[in-house]
């Protein structure tokens, strides 16, 4: 028999189906809004070959062609379960070069610059996603004065947090209870 079942999250107890809600993103640069916060997510986001959380992302905007208009692309760093962000380094118009980051929230805090003084304010609202069952994103910005792609470039600054929502699969309460009933022990691996 089994004692117990195991099972990851993503794609199996829920739909993979990510939705952003524009109303509860939350600002934390002088001077952004939820709009900057979108547009610096997309930006940090494949335009193909796109994961779940780029098409969430870059469907946001009016225009998916918004995420690369008026810039050049000179690096994209894609995700990896060390660096847990993206991020990509453009040329604006004006031929000043840039880069943003998305990601994982801690990873994007412990980059910040001001991170000792905005550290309770986005835990606070990691945990206000997270009571609704939302996961949070993060977006970051700075400017790289030097225009070369290695670079470490400026202070980065935490730009804002987006939640992000997977539904549940329809079945996957039916299905635990009826696993637990059976007697099998349950667990979440993610």
């Amino acid at each position: 028999g089994m004692d117990v079942l195991c099972s990851d999250k993503t794609g199996t107890l829920t739909l993979n189906n990510l939705t952003v809600d524009k109303n509860l993103i939350e600002v934390f640069a002088k001077g952004a809004d939820a709009d900057t916060v979108v547009l610096i997510a997309a930006r940090a986001s494949r335009t193909e070959n796109q994961d779940a959380i780029d098409t969430a992302i870059v469907g946001m905007l009016a225009d998916p062609k918004e995420a690369r208009a008026g810039i050049q692309e000179v690096h994209f760093l894609p995700f990896n379960p060390t660096d847990k962000r993206t991020a990509l380094t453009y040329i604006d118009g004006q031929g000043q070069m840039h880069r943003v980051s998305k990601g994982a929230p801690e990873q994007i805090l412990n980059m910040a610059h001001n991170k000792s003084d905005i550290e309770r304010r986005v835990h606070a609202a990691i945990d206000k996603f997270a009571e609704r069952g939302l996961r949070s994103l993060a977006v970051a910005y700075q400017e790289v004065t030097e225009k070369r792609m290695e670079s470490p470039g400026g202070p980065w600054q935490f730009i804002g947090l987006m939640p992000l929502f997977d539904p549940p699969r329809h079945d996957s309460a039916e299905t635990i209870r009826r696993a637990l009933n059976l007697g099998v022990s349950v667990k979440m691996i993610t």
